[in-house]
């Protein structure tokens, strides 16, 4: 109803004030819910562990408790076995894979994992030698956090850009330092402005969205809601130089800028 409107020969400054943030989104979620564990005997029988996790939040003993809820696998005459724990010292996951009968080959977590970030692990293959039972050890530790920051983002035409370098609307990062379903407070304690760019002259709208520091996903706060408050200023535009883009419009001759108004007349003398 009441469009933010500069003048002429000004731009429009931006930050963002406060924000209300609550951590209702979950830590597993469609985009890192898929587990799976294949592997391969000795006499050429095979199988898979999956697991699909239900969306939630987890902690280390709930996945624990889905991951060894899976069952054992049968492979030709084999029983083969998947037994999950985490070690309390080290925070990382153990797998052990035991056969019945016939030796492992090979173990491998298929491209199809999207879970690996939470369990530690990296997509890989395994071969064990001779062995019945073998045991894999996540390389990392598990990581339950959803994401440690939130980006607020606009579609405004901004110079910020992101860790890797690409340009993006982004107005303010918030680090999220609370517990599950705790809201976080943001206050900016600094005075830096984001000075929009100088088409933005006229803002009747403003489009924000907030997105993980990984992949750049949209969070789902499953019905909670979010607030912002940002703070919009003028501030004066520089001057055209010589050799500077000259836009179509109501721009002034670059006479002026040499000290001269366009109405007057001149002649060589006065030069």
């Amino acid at each position: 109803m009441n469009p933010i409107v500069c003048k002429k020969h000004e731009l429009i400054n931006v930050r963002v004030a406060e924000m209300e943030i609550p951590i209702s989104y979950y830590n597993v979620t469609s985009d890192n819910n898929v587990f799976e564990m294949s592997f391969i005997l000795a006499d050429g029988t095979s199988g898979i562990f999956s697991k699909t996790f239900t969306e939630g939040n987890y902690t280390t003993n709930d996945l624990i408790e889905s991951l060894n809820s899976i069952g054992n696998k049968t492979a030709g005459f084999n029983t083969v076995s998947l037994v999950v724990s985490i070690s309390k010292k080290t925070q990382k996951f153990g797998f052990v894979v035991t056969s019945s009968a016939s030796n492992i080959d090979s173990i491998s977590f298929d491209q199809n994992v999207t879970c690996e970030k939470i369990l530690g692990l990296n997509k890989q293959n395994f071969s064990p030698t001779s062995t019945a039972s073998f045991t894999i050890v996540a390389d990392n530790v598990c990581d339950l956090n959803r994401t440690n920051n939130i980006y607020l983002e606009t579609d405004l035409l901004l110079e910020s850009r992101n860790t890797f370098g690409e340009k993006l609307g982004i107005l303010a990062k918030v680090q999220m330092n609370k517990n599950f379903f705790d809201i976080v407070h943001f206050q900016n304690n600094t005075n830096e402005d984001i000075t929009l760019d100088k088409k933005d002259t006229y803002l009747d709208h403003i489009n924000l969205r907030l997105a993980t520091e990984e992949n750049n996903q949209t969070l789902n706060f499953n019905g909670s809601e979010w607030t912002a408050s940002l703070l919009f200023s003028f501030i004066e535009q520089d001057k055209m130089l010589l050799g500077d883009e000259i836009e179509r419009g109501d721009t002034n001759p670059i006479i002026n800028n040499i000290g001269y108004e366009s109405e007057k007349e001149y002649s060589d003398n006065e030069i």
